[in-house]
């Protein structure tokens, strides 16, 4: 063999997963520059070892495609831990605990400075219960504090910042989005609209960004997580520093920024509506960094709960979640995005809200017909069969989060009742051969692909090992197609990576163990070795 066609890398003795059409497994994985020249086994290989090759012995160990995460927040996680105040269901169990991480936050800030918290679930605090405007003004009375909800979807502000919002009652926003106690006075928690509105007084310079994004990706290559379809955060501030990041090297992860604001409805609006003017749209980008959907936010979150239902809450009868745009409202701006040439989504996690999503897409089809559109639905969370064949007839790409159900099984049990059953349906998307792809969320989640590995093989909550739907497993080739190959195809590049095969992008993980046969039940604890990005090794273990 010519000395040009000897690999740089070639992974053998592995037990590397291929993930092609027909799921074949082989030994061997040859690189060279930043593409895959060789497929196959041992005997084969040798030929393209040369003095310069790096070998790298798995020893039986899993190699697959790098994991691609559909569907984070790639600033908001990366600043998780760094600018904002990480309170998630590993590192508080009470407000007691978060009031002690505001009162050290106040000792570094100068008085009028933000402090930022995210990540509380009040169905998991001891007190069971959201924080107070006065617990808050307790610990902080000189200083604004944001203490967001896991979901993102509510926060809860203390009085100063309440003040430099000037939101003094409900009115100017949309029922059950500022919250009051039964004497009409505020209890410092806003939803949805309210919420994201009160995030646009909360900045981070460019630098802070910068390194936000840095810190997501050097994170999502100790996961194994190659390829991320950003779901947004501060709109244009977020995609042009995402691709500055992208074009000088600062991060290395392929990214996929969706068309979205965080800061409520009329300003994603605004935002769309200026993005649409340019006359840019799906799929500009090159293999590093690519423009994705148009996304709007139609209602709330699974474990609020705020996320709009047909029937009420199984908990809370007089309860069915938020919907913050109609079906009509959907289809008009779906509609003009889909004729701009735009690929779209929406957040939609109801029934409700997800009918609505189906609905319009259908209208729009039936009007204006697109072939390979891919139109996807973020979350997809609670479905039934009506919904599921449409969307299997439409070629609709649900995104799913089956990492949801390892962190809150129990509460799903009790918001939806047998709802569960049809809610992130795995199962039923292998049977119909609906394509979805998987998204963590993140930071809703941690973006550790084994979360959602373990929700989508044993739909059980990792902490109380609460089974929640489990007629909706799938087998571990199913979930790892999902987060491999169906993720490339949700944004149209099936034909470049997702799979091991000749001639496709370099994207490889090394595990540290052989995934098909590791114990489910340990499945959290399986790490990864190495990640290649671009035929380089960007992460060892």
């Amino acid at each position: 063999m010519i000395q040009e066609l000897f690999a740089d890398v070639l992974f053998t003795n592995a037990k590397a997963l291929t993930v092609n059409k027909n799921n074949d497994i082989v030994t061997d994985i040859a690189v060279k520059g930043n593409k895959i020249i060789f497929v196959g086994n041992n005997q084969d290989a040798k030929a393209y070892i040369g003095s310069e090759t790096k070998v790298i012995d798995a020893k039986g160990k899993t190699v697959m495609p790098g994991f691609i995460d559909a569907h984070l927040h790639c600033l908001l996680y990366g600043l998780l831990g760094e600018q904002i105040i990480n309170v998630d269901y590993n590192h508080v169990d009470s407000i007691e605990d978060i009031k002690k991480l505001i009162k050290e936050a106040v000792k570094t800030k100068k008085k009028g400075e933000w402090i930022k918290l995210s990540g509380y679930d009040h169905n998991k605090l001891a007190e069971k219960r959201h924080p107070s405007v006065q617990d808050l003004d307790e610990v902080a009375p000189d200083n604004p504090v944001q203490c967001a909800r896991c979901c993102a979807h509510m926060g809860v502000y203390n009085s100063a910042a309440l003040k430099e919002g000037n939101v003094s009652s409900p009115e100017g926003f949309a029922p059950g989005e500022v919250v009051t106690d039964e004497n009409g006075n505020l209890t410092g928690l806003l939803k949805e609209t309210a919420h994201m509105y009160m995030s646009t007084k909360v900045g981070f310079s460019d630098e802070e960004i910068l390194a936000g994004l840095k810190n997501c990706s050097d994170l999502l290559l100790s996961f194994g997580v190659t390829t991320a379809h950003d779901a947004g955060a501060y709109g244009a501030l977020t995609t042009r520093l995402m691709l500055k990041a992208s074009m000088e090297g600062i991060i290395d992860i392929r990214i996929r920024p969706m068309i979205f604001d965080m800061f409520g409805k009329e300003s994603n609006i605004a935002y769309i509506e200026k993005f649409l003017e340019t006359g840019i749209f799906t799929n500009l980008g090159n293999e590093k960094f690519t423009i994705g959907p148009v996304k709007i936010m139609t209602d709330g979150s699974s474990s609020g709960p705020s996320s709009a239902t047909i029937e009420p809450y199984s908990h809370d009868p007089n309860n069915s979640g938020i919907l913050v745009w109609e079906q009509k409202e959907v289809e008009e701006m779906l509609k003009k995005c889909h004729l701009a040439g735009f690929q779209t989504t929406a957040h939609a996690v109801g029934d409700r809200a997800v009918t609505n999503m189906v609905t319009s897409y259908e209208n729009i089809l039936n009007e204006y017909p697109k072939e390979n559109h891919r139109h996807r639905i973020e979350h997809c969370g609670i479905t039934n069969e009506g919904v599921l064949e449409k969307i299997k007839k439409l070629g609709i790409v649900p995104v799913s989060n089956p990492s949801f159900i390892t962190l809150n099984a129990p509460d799903y049990n009790r918001f939806y009742g047998d709802r569960v059953n049809y809610m992130f349906p795995l199962k039923s998307y292998v049977e119909k051969g609906i394509i979805t792809a998987i998204g963590s969320d993140a930071p809703i989640t941690v973006p550790n692909p084994m979360m959602s590995i373990y929700g989508a093989l044993l739909r059980r909550d990792f902490k109380t090992l609460t089974e929640c739907g489990p007629n909706q497993k799938v087998d571990i080739m199913d979930i790892i197609r999902m987060f491999t190959i169906n993720g490339a195809y949700v944004s149209f590049e099936e034909d470049i990576k997702g799979s091991l095969e000749v001639g496709k992008l370099a994207d490889i993980i090394m595990l540290e163990d052989d995934i098909l046969t590791y114990n489910p039940e340990d499945i959290l604890n399986l790490k990864v070795e190495i990640t290649m990005v671009d035929g380089k090794i960007v992460y060892e273990r």
